[in-house]
């Protein structure tokens, strides 16, 4: 399958890693081009890489692998491009001030993937999932899972049941046991 990562960072590196080990066609895409030839450089030569526009043209499943707070300008800036994708949202709701991690407030007491597909539109196929493990944490079980060791699991949250069942193959490809959450009101 051909994997877009928007966010060449702590998270789409190692998420791209490991899904390009799994066999997915992946391209890298940040606003930073010198992370992209790193994160391309990191998959010995296995991914592309790119802006985030031609990212969005180039995959079937687009992950917007950024910071919570970058979410919704990244997804602005994406625009009407994403429309009819299906979209892996690993966000969770936290910031960083002062080099601390901080947990932001959710608004209109939605779950936070029900308030990223208020952010997308209607018209994108969201699947919450990769954003229960921290990164190093996420490439060290993902490539113990994928050399054949124990699987961790890795829940998924999504309202569009199709768009769930073409997400399943990249997280058990990436070397994890999928696991169904439900829908997104259920990402608690």
């Amino acid at each position: 399958m051909r994997v877009a990562i928007v966010g060449s960072g702590r998270l789409g590196v190692p998420l791209g890693r490991l899904l390009s080990t799994g066999g997915h066609e992946v391209f890298f895409s940040d606003a930073d081009p010198s992370r992209v030839e790193a994160a391309t450089a990191a998959t010995a030569g296995q991914a592309q890489g790119g802006t985030p526009s031609e990212a969005v043209r180039f995959g079937e499943v687009i992950v917007l692998a950024v910071g919570w707070e970058a979410f919704r300008v990244v997804s602005a800036e994406l625009g009407g491009a994403l429309s009819g994708k299906i979209v892996v949202d690993p966000s969770n709701p936290i910031a960083e001030r002062d080099g601390l991690a901080v947990v932001v407030a959710v608004p209109g007491g939605l779950t936070s993937p029900q308030y990223q597909q208020h952010v997308l539109g209607p018209e994108v196929r969201l699947v919450r999932t990769f954003n229960t493990k921290y990164s190093k944490e996420l490439l060290t079980l993902g490539t113990v899972g994928q050399r054949g060791g124990a699987r961790a699991d890795m829940p998924y949250w999504g309202d569009d049941d199709a768009a769930k069942k073409t997400v399943v193959p990249l997280i058990e490809d990436a070397g994890f046991t999928a696991i169904d959450g439900g829908g997104l009101s259920e990402a608690r």
